[in-house]
């Protein structure tokens, strides 16, 4: 069964998950082959989310993907109604508003769903090793502190990637991770080594800021689980990484 969440909290309704080669698959007839555009892309992930969700008519904002670190609010005022699909360049999104899916693409990389447990507010972003070098979990927790949200209200999720056994990079990437130890990237021969990006992700927001609050963390690992597609075993396909307020 792929990774699914649905959370009851005081405002409302929380669904969250990564839906892989299992679901999509019902795609198939449509979508031959996999959308090589990010507009394309949007229209794959409009119509495997109006097969997931019934009567969905509400907004979808999804992304450009960049390997980076900028995160979009999504918000009132702004030119999107109901009905309408938006595609920002970035890798993260957030919202406070009700039936607004936010959607980002993985197919090693890391999933990270956040939401409050007091008011209404989820995100999802997209990281990888590059994101999670910059730090964009926890420039996402350090906004969410500038607008007057509370570490402990904030519930952390990461959803299945590749894990470290399967992750080899070389020097290069190594570098920006050695200082999190062994069990975040684990040193091989000829300079190789094994890297654990959930992990990384973990050991670098309780650093910034502390233990408060808990970091779930499955360690699904997407290059072993036929569920789930991988970029590492060469497959084109990628899993959709979703968050929703239902009302």
């Amino acid at each position: 069964m792929e990774f699914s969440q649905v959370i009851p909290t005081t405002y409302g309704k929380i669904r969250y998950g990564t839906v892989g080669k299992q679901t999509l698959g019902d795609l198939k007839e449509k979508y031959p082959f996999y959308p090589k555009t990010h507009e394309r892309w949007m229209d794959y992930t409009k119509d495997w989310a109006i097969r997931k969700f019934e009567n969905f008519s509400d907004r979808i904002v999804t992304l450009n993907q960049v390997h980076g670190d900028k995160i979009h609010s999504i918000h009132y005022p702004d030119p999107v109604t109901p009905g309408r699909e938006q595609l920002f360049e970035g890798d993260g999104l957030y919202t406070e508003l009700q039936n607004t899916l936010l959607v980002v693409r993985t197919a090693d990389c890391v999933p990270v769903f956040l939401y409050s447990n007091k008011r209404p507010f989820v995100a999802v972003l997209h990281s990888g090793w590059k994101g999670t070098n910059l730090g964009i979990t926890e420039l996402l927790l350090g906004e969410l502190l500038h607008f007057g949200y509370e570490l402990d209200e904030i519930e952390i999720e990461i959803g299945p990637y590749i894990q470290g056994q399967d992750y080899e990079v070389g020097e290069d990437v190594a570098a920006h991770f050695l200082s999190l130890g062994e069990a975040v990237c684990f040193p091989k021969e000829n300079g190789k080594f094994l890297l654990d990006v959930g992990l990384a992700i973990e050991v670098r927001v309780r650093k910034q800021f502390g233990t408060s609050f808990q970091i779930k963390n499955s360690h699904t690992n997407v290059f072993q689980n036929p569920l789930y597609f991988s970029h590492r075993a060469k497959e084109e396909g990628r899993n959709l990484n979703f968050i929703l307020w239902e009302s």
